[in-house]
């Protein structure tokens, strides 16, 4: 739990994990930037997820970094890419403390943390998935929720056109997490 959220409400959570993943289908479907390829939309109807389980749903602890540095991430395509390493977040995960390091990209309201895990391959994208962790309690330097539920395959899951950002080392959990987005079949 946050500063800003004394009480955990699991039912308003798991309404807002819906809405999230029904826009987000919604946007994939018709959307002019969806990933999803033109041809495939018509017959698209929604990602495939995980059940919303509050069990990957972590308070994590923000370990700001006292001198944030330039990393270049590897891609998919292309040249890396470039992002600000801003701290690590620490946090329990199916009984064990894990950390993930938490990035910035220049502009964006939102911690970056791509991760790879245990699922990758059969369960979900190959390459790892995406989470997005607000930046706002990470600046106050309060703790913060990550919540995997909301971890998201990169654009690149959906066609050989787009450039993602690989997970770093520092980033592979030995653990499955079965929460989020599962891997796309087109």
């Amino acid at each position: 739990m946050t500063a800003d959220e004394p009480e955990f409400d699991e039912a308003a959570w798991r309404d807002r994990v819906r809405e999230h993943r029904a826009e987000k289908d919604e946007f994939f479907s018709d959307h002019p930037q969806s990933p999803i390829p033109p041809g495939d939309r018509e017959g698209f109807d929604g990602l495939a997820y995980f059940e919303p389980d509050p069990d990957y749903r972590v308070v994590a602890r923000f370990g700001r970094s006292d001198d944030p540095e330039r990393v270049s991430l590897e891609t998919t395509r292309g040249p890396p890419a470039e992002y600000e390493r801003v701290g690590v977040l620490g946090f329990t995960l199916a009984g064990d403390h894990r950390t993930l390091e938490a990035f910035r990209v220049e502009g964006e309201d939102s911690l970056f943390v791509p991760f790879a895990d245990e699922t990758n391959g059969a369960e979900t994208y190959h390459r790892g998935r995406y989470l997005d962790v607000d930046a706002a309690d990470a600046d106050r330097g309060d703790d913060v929720v990550v919540d995997f539920n909301l971890a998201y395959n990169p654009f690149c899951a959906y066609g050989d056109q787009f450039s993602c950002a690989l997970p770093p080392a520092e980033n592979r959990l030995d653990v499955a997490v079965r929460a989020g987005e599962r891997a796309y079949d087109d």
